[in-house]
């Protein structure tokens, strides 16, 4: 049976509206006052329009409507329906019957809502004049969560189902919200007791009709979540802090979201002068920037386009000019960007040492070959004097083929002289310059063919490969054309592991009684001695002309 609460507020006899609707199926009560309301379904203040304001100001925590009393009619305002005077029985019974409707109907979809939504709900009734709290109600979600059935709490104490809950805090929550009316977030806490443990997160808030609700959500996981993303930050961010290079993140329009302390050395800032405030353009000398800035846009319509790698110049807050070379990645999904940075200066002043100091010492080896190349062919100019001066054919001869050994060395100086390496010469032009030169001192016409591999021989496999050729062509330009006409033929082939230098004629052959290693002719002589200083083979072929093979190791 609906019950209602007539609360008198005005001298008006109110037995017939009393008979009426007892007579409709409602339990009635008239008070002058709303004490009792709590007891009620409904509250009917029966009262005049001046002294609706009064009334509005009450904690009135069940429905209510105002009947209120002009001269000619009294009215039934909200919020459950209108009844013009005088109310007759009928009247009265349609309006009770809107108002059961409206309630069992709020009734129905509160429980529906209650029951099925994934949020917890705990319904509260306070006793002990608010001091605890008994379970009035407990939804599902509720049930779930703190693995209890609504019917082992409804009726008991929060403190005996929950022990924790004074520790965890929210039972001052409730005490505050019961007395004061005003909802409160409780955040989220972990809540603990013997039976269950959890992370809670609470709205509280107090009913018209005094209950207090709280509203929860079971949050374990997301603070399990929480407390990996937190570890995990912690770990960045520890790396990010000492990877030992400085270390920015970049957003697409330049600026520093993020530097770590070594960058902040660097620098010469503090992380919030940097952070949010400060583009790395600032830090770039002029003459790098329109470079980096042009990897930059690169870097972000495709990363692949962009060096990953590359050194610039830094400069501080007080003007200091540092190398630097850095490695930048995008962070997948975004438009910004990773930098680490590493100074390089040292190393680069290092270099700028060393090349100068090897810069240096390549002007004086130059030099070097230079001088001893001059002091040879003045050796050769003096033996050529001397040779002018001496009457004897033979000793002029070995004068000029002395002379011929002193010019094959200069050569080989004069070649280093000129060469882009210093530790290697071009050997082909070396070997086509010295046959020609050998060819035309001698006044013969004879032809030459050269064959040589792209070989580059120090100086102390060239001099003493240089002066074999010398002795063999000058044997074979001297001895092997008695009428002056025939070919002369260097050959020089690399392979993997040595080199073959032939030496060949179609003279008229060598003869069968003469061996290098054997023989008085100091040419020949030489050219075994040589063999062996390049750790060789010699060998001879004696017909149609005169070949000679020499083997060494590369």
């Amino acid at each position: 049976m609906l019950r209602i609460l007539l609360v008198r507020d005005t001298e008006a006899d109110v037995s017939d509206l009393l008979e009426k609707l007892s007579s409709a199926g409602v339990e009635v009560t008239v008070a002058d006052k709303i004490e009792r309301a709590a007891e009620a379904d409904t509250v009917l203040i029966y009262t005049t329009p001046a002294r609706v304001s009064r009334w509005a100001s009450c904690d009135i925590r069940v429905p209510f409507m105002y009947l209120l009393d002009f001269d000619e009619n009294v009215v039934v305002t909200c919020p459950h329906g209108c009844l013009e005077k005088p109310p007759g029985t009928e009247e009265i019974k349609a309006c009770m019957d809107f108002i059961i409707r409206r309630l069992v109907l709020e009734e129905e979809r509160y429980r529906e809502l209650f029951e099925n939504i994934n949020t917890c709900v705990a319904v509260y009734e306070a006793v002990d004049d608010g001091e605890d709290f008994l379970f009035t109600d407990f939804n599902r979600a509720a049930e779930e969560t703190e693995r209890i059935k609504r019917e082992d709490v409804l009726g008991k104490r929060v403190t005996e189902v929950f022990p924790g809950v004074e520790e965890f805090g929210l039972l001052d929550v409730l005490r505050r919200v019961y007395r004061t009316g005003n909802p409160e977030h409780y955040p989220l806490t972990e809540y603990r007791d013997e039976r269950i443990s959890g992370w809670r997160e609470n709205f509280v808030y107090r009913l018209p009709s005094g209950e207090v609700v709280a509203v929860y959500e079971d949050r374990a996981k997301e603070k399990q979540l929480q407390e990996e993303l937190e570890e995990k930050e912690k770990l960045y961010r520890t790396i990010f802090e000492n990877t030992g290079a400085a270390t920015t993140i970049v957003d697409e329009d330049t600026t520093i979201i993020l530097a770590n302390r070594e960058f902040e050395r660097l620098s010469g800032y503090s992380g919030d002068e940097i952070e949010g405030k400060k583009s790395w353009t600032e830090f770039v000398v002029d003459e790098d920037l329109e470079r980096m800035m042009e990897y930059h846009k690169i870097r972000r319509r495709d990363p692949r386009l962009a060096p990953r790698r590359y050194t610039f110049r830094f400069q501080n807050r007080h003007g200091e000019v540092r190398h630097m070379q850095m490695i930048v990645g995008m962070i997948p999904g975004t438009a910004k960007s990773v930098t680490s940075m590493v100074d390089i200066t040292e190393i680069k002043e290092a270099e700028e040492n060393l090349r100068r100091s090897l810069s240096e010492k390549e002007l004086l080896l130059r030099e070097v070959h230079h001088r001893v190349k001059n002091n040879l062919q003045i050796i050769s100019s003096l033996l050529n004097l001397q040779s002018l001066g001496t009457e004897g054919k033979e000793v002029r001869d070995v004068l000029m083929e002395s002379q011929g050994r002193i010019k094959v060395m200069a050569m080989i100086h004069e070649h280093l002289y000129r060469s882009e390496s210093l530790a290697s010469i071009n050997f082909r032009d070396y070997v086509e310059r010295l046959v020609e030169d050998i060819i035309i001192s001698h006044g013969s016409s004879i032809r030459k063919v050269i064959e040589v591999d792209d070989i580059k021989p120090d100086i102390d496999t060239a001099i003493p490969l240089g002066l074999i050729i010398n002795e063999l062509v000058t044997n074979s330009v001297k001895y092997a054309f008695p009428d002056g006409t025939g070919s002369v033929t260097v050959r020089i082939r690399s392979h993997d592991d040595d080199v073959s230098l032939v030496v060949a004629d179609d003279g008229v052959g060598l003869p069968e009684d003469i061996e290098p290693e054997n023989t008085d002719t100091l040419g020949l002589s030489l050219v075994s001695i040589l063999t062996e200083q390049l750790d060789g083979t010699l060998t001879i072929r004696r017909d149609h002309g005169t070949e000679f093979r020499i083997s060494f190791p590369v």
